[in-house]
C-alpha cells in the first residue's frame, strides 16, 4: 500500500472531454468580462449562471456590474425579441457543441426542447473517440482524469462524468465473468469500493473517482467483462454520474502529463512485482504489456493485485 502523491499546480477549471475552448457562454455573450467556465458547461446548475439571470429581473449589467447594456435599462423579453439571429446563439452554439443553433426561448435553457434532447441523448454511450497514447506499456486516453485506484473519470459536456477501468486493471486482471454495478439513482461516494467485478470465483471491487448519484450503466459492461477489456475508455464505460462535488474530486484525481508520470511509476512498480515473481519482463512484443497479466502469472496472487494497485 502506498501514500498518493500531492498533486501540484493543478487547475482549478474542469476540464470537458474533447472541447478546447473553455470561455464562459456570458463571456462569450459580450454581457460579462472574459472568464471560464467553471460548471463544464452546466448553465443550469452554475450558480453564477442563476446569478445573472435573476439580474435581468431588475437590470442586467455588464463585467463588474458598472457598465449597462448598450441600451440601457431592464432586460426584457421584447428585447430578447428585436436581438438579430447572430446575437441570439444558442449556449450549444457559444460552446462549439453543435455547429448552428440559435435561441427560440428567450435564453430559458431550463424550459427549451432542444436543450432536453441534448440532456437525454447523454445518457446513451459515448460516440466521440478517445484518442489513447502509450505510457510505459499501457494505454492512457487523452483528456481523461485517473484515480490511483486504475479507475477513470472522463468530464462530459453539461456536466456529467462517465467512469470506468482503465487499460492497466484491463490488462492486469483480464476479461471480468461479471460486473456489479450501482443501481439506477443510487449515491456513490468518490474513492468508495463501488465498481465490483468477478473472474473465475475470484472478487474484486475497485474505487468510484467521483462521488454522485448514478444516472446511466452501461449495459453491454453488465453483459459480461468483453466491452470492458476490448475498449476500456469507449465501449467498455460503467456508469454515467451526476457528480456531487465535481471540483474536488477532479483535483484529487491525475490529469495531462500528471497521469503520464503516475502511470511511469505504477507501471514500474508492477515490473517490479512480475520480475521478483517470474523473471520475466512486464511488456511483451510492440511494447504493450500482455493482455492478462493475472493468467499469465498466478503466483502474484488475485487479492494481493487487487489491494495493491485497485484499493490503495
Amino acid at each position: 500500500m502506498r501514500t498518493s502523491q500531492k498533486r501540484a499546480g493543478k487547475s482549478r477549471i474542469p476540464q470537458v472531454f474533447n472541447l478546447s475552448q473553455q470561455l464562459c457562454l456570458w463571456a462569450q455573450a459580450g454581457v460579462v468580462a472574459p472568464r471560464l467556465c467553471h460548471n463544464a458547461f452546466d448553465c443550469i446548475g452554475c450558480s453564477f449562471d442563476k446569478a445573472m439571470q435573476r439580474k435581468k429581473d431588475y437590470g442586467w449589467y455588464a463585467a463588474g456590474l458598472e457598465q449597462p447594456l448598450p441600451e440601457g435599462g431592464l432586460w426584457t423579453e421584447e428585447r430578447w425579441r428585436r436581438l438579430p439571429a447572430q446575437e441570439r446563439k444558442c449556449r450549444h452554439m457559444l460552446s462549439g457543441w453543435v455547429s448552428s443553433m440559435y435561441c427560440i426561448n428567450g435564453f430559458q435553457c431550463a424550459s427549451c426542447a432542444y436543450d432536453q434532447l441534448w440532456d437525454e441523448r447523454a445518457l446513451a454511450a459515448p460516440s466521440d473517440p478517445a484518442p489513447t497514447h502509450d505510457a510505459a506499456g499501457f494505454s492512457l486516453a487523452d483528456g481523461y482524469y485517473y484515480h490511483d485506484g486504475h479507475t477513470w473519470a472522463r468530464l462530459e459536456y453539461g456536466g456529467r462524468v462517465r467512469v470506468g477501468l482503465d487499460d492497466f486493471a484491463s490488462c492486469l486482471f483480464g476479461r471480468a465473468d461479471e460486473f456489479r454495478l450501482p443501481g439506477l439513482g443510487q449515491a456513490v461516494r468518490g474513492g468508495g469500493l463501488e465498481l465490483a467485478f468477478s473472474r473465475q470465483g475470484h472478487q474484486a471491487r475497485a474505487v468510484c473517482p467521483v462521488e454522485g448519484v448514478v444516472v446511466a450503466r452501461n449495459p453491454e459492461a453488465l453483459k459480461g467483462g468483453d466491452c470492458v477489456a476490448d475498449s476500456p475508455y469507449q465501449g467498455g464505460w460503467l456508469l454515467l454520474l451526476e457528480p456531487a462535488r465535481l471540483q474536488r474530486d477532479l483535483l484529487a484525481l491525475h490529469h495531462d502529463q500528471g497521469s503520464l508520470e503516475w502511470m511511469e511509476r505504477e507501471s514500474q512498480r508492477l515490473g517490479d512485482l512480475i520480475n521478483a515473481e517470474t523473471g520475466q519482463r512486464l511488456a511483451a512484443t510492440g511494447g504493450h504489456a500482455v493482455r492478462d497479466i493475472y493468467a499469465a502469472a498466478p503466483g502474484l496472487g488475485w487479492d494481493r493485485l487487487v489491494k495493491e494497485f485497485l484499493q490503495p
